[in-house]
């Protein structure tokens, strides 16, 4: 099997414990060895990786053969595999820049970075190291909070055209405009901050998923750690832990059914104990609410040596970006990135996540893609008052179609179809503008007959769909985690499946208006306005397969009716049209001034929620309606 040639930023206790593990599986029964997620990927297994080259900035490392280096100080991490041959690498000068935190000149030497004075390597000179050693990934070990150093080294790859594993939280997978140099490059990249194989975080998450399906109210919980190496050592300067408080934090809070307010929830590094060296202590504790306003705590520990638990995870991030470089596939793999890190561009449950990497694997490009289809064609009548295109209109700042984007992108959508009509020309400027601005692909779609029912509109994305799609309406908001789990449905080769609201006295719906259906043991047996023993609305959220196209076609050569109602009821006379309930979570359609009101007042109230939360990083969703919402104060 070919080599994976890859290149290290920061000869450390993580790069020490990724080689030691590349000699340690060489010539194992990868069926029963221990401690791998896979054994193979794509044929590749660990010791087919190959370190090519290698950068560090202590004096202790520069110069030496990599394969002594990583037994060097300040490195601590378990040596588990000593009998490792030289490797004829020897180990490069990096760019300090930002990688060295002042305050560790005051510790020992035995723990802290000792810089050397050899003059600091340009762009050209990484680049060139890059290519003459044949390096095909760069994998980034820097300290915590080396942002400036991150950049310069992610700018070495993209010139260099090698792939990019991002193991820190400096945000640059989970950047747009990073994003989407990678993507137009065609190199592959995996970001941000590397999730432990058995670790603080995954753990964390775990157990907030099963608070949340397990029907208990999680009100408060923290995560504290402590450990003995240089990175616990490096946060000790509380100012490079923005990115890190950040990662962890969201990786929590994007498992929970509802964000917890600041107050509530605390997850960081705590201390730094130098006795502890490379095993790092994480201590849990959430409390909630159980059946009948109970209350429940939980408090766990954990104990484990912090560098192997992270190269379990790096030994298969490397092998997946290697797939992608094979296949020709460039850009975030979001998959591998979900799965395989804290903060990724796009957060998924863990068991999704899960499945996009396999798919991936197992050959899918870039794990499952996510089409996602978006009406926006009528002229929007009952709105005009507040513009003259309904897509268009902006609810505190951000528009009616971007909010659409934005919250389908969060459940995990990746490529986008927008069916244009009325006032078509600034649309497709919009969205042209907004494919450039987030990094996605946004493809219009015309319709010429926009005046007439919307089923045509569904009818002209025919042709860019053969596999199941999110089908969504440009006027109705959503929780982003309605589309997330239905796109997560078990859809039969013939079937779709609407997302129904059986909240009958929901206020933020309009009885005149709204789409009615009759259910039956999960199924849908009508659907219409003007239905009257209705169990269910309609809420304009749907996952289909391209039967829908055939049903479109069906309902109007049979019935002369050409609306997506039509359609769906056609294939509800066959069982082919499911439900799933979106359990009270928060929808509405957006059609005439009452209607906008109410989802200034429902985004407004997630503000109120919002603003309690410390967290830096504030979507293109709430931040317009924030600063809005200071100005009218």
């Amino acid at each position: 099997m070919k080599k994976i040639r890859i290149a290290i930023i920061g000869i450390g206790n993580c790069a020490s414990s990724l080689i030691q593990g590349i000699h340690f599986y060489k010539g194992k029964d990868l069926d029963d060895a221990i401690g791998l997620m896979h054994g193979e990927i794509g044929g590749f297994r660990p010791d087919d990786i190959e370190v090519v080259a290698g950068f560090d900035v202590d004096k202790r490392k520069v110069g030496q053969d990599i394969h002594e280096a990583i037994f060097m100080n300040p490195n601590c991490t378990t040596v588990f595999q000593p009998d490792i041959p030289k490797s004829g690498v020897k180990v490069q000068m990096g760019n300090i820049l930002d990688g060295i935190s002042a305050h560790m000149a005051d510790f020992d030497d035995k723990k802290t970075f000792l810089p050397a004075s050899k003059k600091q390597p340009t762009q050209a000179d990484v680049v060139k190291i890059l290519n003459d050693s044949g390096a095909e990934i760069l994998v980034n070990y820097l300290p915590v909070g080396s942002e400036q150093a991150t950049r310069f080294y992610v700018e070495c790859a993209l010139e260099a055209g090698v792939g990019f594993i991002n193991n820190i939280p400096v945000f640059i997978a989970s950047n747009p405009e990073w994003a989407k140099r990678f993507a137009e490059k065609n190199i592959p990249i995996i970001g941000d901050d590397i999730k432990s194989q058995f670790g603080a975080t995954i753990t964390h998450r775990v157990l907030t998923d099963l608070f949340k399906k397990r029907g208990v109210k999680l009100d408060r919980t923290y995560q504290l750690n402590t450990g003995g190496n240089t990175d616990f050592l490096n946060m000790l300067n509380r100012d490079r832990l923005a990115s890190k408080k950040t990662s962890k934090t969201e990786a929590v809070q994007s498992a929970a059914k509802k964000r917890l307010a600041a107050n509530d929830i605390h997850v960081g590094p705590s201390d730094y104990v130098p006795w502890q060296n490379d095993n790092k202590v994480c201590f849990i504790r959430m409390e909630g609410r159980i059946f009948g306003d109970v209350p429940i705590n939980m408090e766990m520990r954990l104990s484990v040596e912090d560098s192997p638990n992270s190269a379990g995870v790096a030994i298969d991030t490397i092998r997946c970006a290697k797939l992608a470089l094979d296949r020709g596939e460039g850009g975030v793999l979001h998959g591998p990135s979900a799965y395989f890190c804290k903060h990724p561009m796009h957060q998924f449950v863990d068991e999704e996540a899960h499945y996009m990497t396999e798919e991936f694997i197992n050959g899918g490009a870039q794990g499952k893609t996510k089409k996602c289809l978006i009406i926006a064609a009528g002229k929007g009548l009952r709105l005009r008052s507040q513009g003259d295109s309904k897509p268009l209109t902006p609810i505190f700042g951000v528009p009616l179609i971007e909010r659409v984007i934005l919250n389908a992108l969060e459940a995990g959508a990746n490529e986008f179809f927008v069916v244009t009509g009325y006032q078509g020309a600034p649309l497709k400027s919009f969205l042209q503008s907004l494919s450039n601005r987030l990094g996605i692909p946004i493809t219009p779609i015309d319709n010429e007959d926009w005046e007439k029912e919307n089923g045509l509109s569904v009818l002209k994305g025919r042709q860019y769909f053969q596999e199941p799609f999110l089908l969504l309406m440009a006027d109705h908001l959503f929780d982003p985690q309605i589309a997330r789990e239905l796109m997560a449905f078990p859809l039969a080769n013939e079937e779709i499946v609407l997302a129904v609201d059986q909240n009958k006295s929901s206020s933020l719906v309009d009885m005149q208006d709204v789409t009615r259906v009759i259910t039956e043991a999960g199924n849908i047996k009508k659907i219409g306005k003007g239905l009257e023993n209705f169990d269910a609305f309609d809420t304009g959220i749907f996952f289909c397969r391209p039967v829908i196209f055939k049903a479109l076609e069906q309902s109007s050569h049979k019935n002369g009716n050409t609306t997506l109602s039509g359609a769906i009821q056609i294939l509800a006379e066959k069982n082919q049209a499911r439900t799933f309930d979106i359990g009270g979570r928060f929808w509405i359609d957006v059609d005439d001034p009452a209607a906008f009101k109410k989802a200034e007042n429902a985004l407004l109230t997630e503000i109120e929620d919002s603003a309690k939360n410390d967290s830096k990083e504030e979507t293109s969703v709430i931040k317009p309606v924030q600063q809005k919402a200071e100005k009218d104060r």
